[in-house]
């Protein structure tokens, strides 16, 4: 999909021959226009034109397919590209002096000195739409840049709400309200300490999290109160939590470990069996954040399930978006416990 307005033209396939087309019909206008003012037109000369024609087309397309795909595209040396560029305008040219003054002759008598000085009009020519062709690949792909930029750009703000909207699911709150409410009238105390744990949770959900990245400390304090509140819930599970290493101002894209902790305590835990365990484990060092969770299985249901937080396929796809090739995400689902460790460089 193209984002960028009245940009279709240049962009989308549909209008891909249409644009060679038209290239290659300003080139002829173009030459004809130089070849009879510099040259004058007749049989022979046009005859020379079309083998300077031919010989561009295929020097225009080896330029754009093999340079600019494998050393612009690919990002290699452009000290190559230039090289390789001059190199093709040069065999260009001595194709063009070889073919007409000696293959392709017409007169009875050739004059190599003099066509090397007609020749003038025709490597300009070359060299003008060569350049020209190269220019427009090149201007075509950085408009093709833009445009996925945008859509990510677009991608990113759509699973940023969604996720806003997921994280807090009601099922969760109605318990903790539940909870908080039959504490009122057995330890008010503890009922007090409840509100304040749900009220940072949500405070931190709707005003801390309205810039791009967050502090990575106020998103492990997010855990941590996540966490509390769900062992007051939970009677039967043994819930660890271990944070090590020093923040040191680091910052992260919120919300990148919740879903995995939503979904360890959904799966993980059961009210029929005593062998119920959640172990988080967060670790900083320099620039990097290891987060793990290591849970229980009390079913075999695959724990990507969409209600109440968003799945594994989506949770991969945030990633790709907001941390491109500066993750590792690794899970074990066994029979007995299921296994999530994420890799995070933040720098």
């Amino acid at each position: 999909m193209n984002n960028i307005p009245n940009t279709d033209f240049l962009l989308s396939p549909k209008y891909r021959l249409f644009r060679h087309v038209l290239f290659w019909i300003v080139y002829l206008f173009y030459a004809v226009f130089v070849f009879h003012f510099s040259l004058g037109l007749d049989f022979e000369i046009g005859l020379k034109f079309v083998y300077v024609f031919i010989i561009d087309f295929i020097t225009v397309y080896f330029c754009l397919h093999l340079l600019v795909t494998r050393f612009v595209v690919k990002k290699l040396r452009l000290k190559m590209f230039y090289g390789l560029f001059v190199l093709a305008l040069v065999i260009n040219f001595l194709i063009n002096f070889v073919f007409l003054n000696f293959l392709f002759c017409i007169s009875e008598t050739c004059d190599w000195h003099d066509y090397l000085h007609k020749q003038t009009y025709s490597f300009v020519l070359s060299f003008v739409f060569i350049s020209i062709a190269i220019g427009l690949k090149i201007f075509k792909l950085n408009l093709e840049n833009t445009s996925k930029i945008i859509d990510l750009q677009k991608q990113k703000v759509s699973s940023e709400l969604n996720f806003l909207k997921n994280q807090m699911n009601p099922h969760f709150l109605f318990n903790t309200l539940n909870n908080i409410y039959i504490q009122t009238r057995i330890q008010p105390a503890k009922a007090a300490d409840m509100v304040l744990k749900l009220s940072d949770l949500l405070r931190y959900q709707l005003y801390e999290c309205s810039e791009d990245k967050v502090l990575l400390k106020s998103e492990v304090d997010y855990l941590n109160n996540y966490i509390e509140l769900q062992k007051i819930r939970i009677a039967n599970a043994e819930i660890k939590i271990d944070v090590s290493g020093t923040y040191k101002g680091l910052m992260i894209y919120p919300f990148m470990f919740i879903s995995f902790l939503e979904n360890s305590f959904k799966h993980g835990i059961s009210s029929q069996s005593v062998e119920n365990f959640i172990h988080i484990n967060i670790r900083i060092v320099e620039k990097f954040v290891i987060f793990a969770v290591k849970n229980s299985k009390i079913d075999t249901k695959p724990q990507d399930s969409q209600s109440g937080g968003i799945g594994l396929e989506n949770i991969k796809k945030r990633l790709e978006l907001l941390y491109p090739e500066k993750y590792e995400l690794t899970i074990e689902d066994k029979e007995k416990y299921f296994n999530v460790e994420l890799k995070i460089n933040l720098e």
